[in-house]
């Protein structure tokens, strides 16, 4: 039996790859290759894809295997049209019922990610702990599941928007924008600003993956392949 030590470090080693643009959308993820990467066999490689899959960062493909999952401009508007109104509705939700310590982690989240803006993977995983935070006061557990699917389905794109795009510092402006309403007890301003947030990302995002397909570019690190999956 594979410890899960093993499986969870491997899992965290080929999220933080797939999310440093190291793995790019569409790129096949070989067993035995990913095996000799990280000195281990390939059962764990084929568990750590499993719970990958399971995030949305992967696709498993019968007789075609595993690749980093890749998302048209379609794909990406429906997922961030759906996102929007949830999202919205988890900060109307939550603002009334933030308490002292919880604004207090918050505010930590956007500090450490300001410390971290150099390193993607890490500010990414923040990015995810703030917004996760804020809506699990929302006291709506569903609602919140929802949303981390749904936000996990696109975190390993959010490598483009920082890195090709350059939108870590609105980004960051948008953060402490939240936050500031949320110290005020303001629940519509803030779930105004989430919105504006999750809308700026998007629109973003939908038009660099339609300008990749429509170049039909050289594929290059940090850049998203526009051809069919390779077997």
């Amino acid at each position: 039996m594979i410890s899960r030590t093993v499986r969870s470090s491997l899992s965290e080693n080929l999220r933080d790859a797939i999310l440093l643009g190291e793995f790019v959308p569409g790129q096949n993820l070989r067993l035995e290759e990913i095996a000799r990467r990280f000195d281990v066999s390939t059962t764990p490689v084929r568990e750590a894809l499993s719970d990958l899959a399971a995030e949305g960062l992967v696709s498993i493909f019968p007789h075609r295997g595993a690749v980093v999952t890749r998302l048209s401009p379609a794909d990406l508007q429906d997922i961030y049209e759906i996102r929007e109104p949830l999202e919205v509705l988890a900060t109307r939700l939550a603002v009334p019922r933030l308490t002292e310590p919880i604004l207090k982690q918050l505010h930590s989240y956007v500090d450490q990610m300001d410390i971290h803006a150099g390193e993607l993977a890490k500010w990414i995983k923040l990015n995810g702990d703030f917004h996760n935070t804020l809506y699990s006061s929302s006291g709506r557990p569903y609602l919140c599941e929802l949303t981390a699917m749904l936000r996990n389905r696109t975190q390993h794109y959010l490598h483009a928007f920082i890195s090709d795009l350059g939108g870590m510092p609105n980004a960051q402006i948008e953060h402490r924008n939240i936050l500031k309403a949320c110290k005020c007890g303001d629940a519509e301003q803030a779930a105004s600003i989430v919105f504006d947030h999750l809308n700026n990302t998007g629109r973003a995002l939908i038009e660099f993956v339609r300008q990749q397909e429509e170049s039909k570019a050289i594929p290059q690190k940090g850049t998203f392949p526009p051809g069919e999956i390779q077997n």
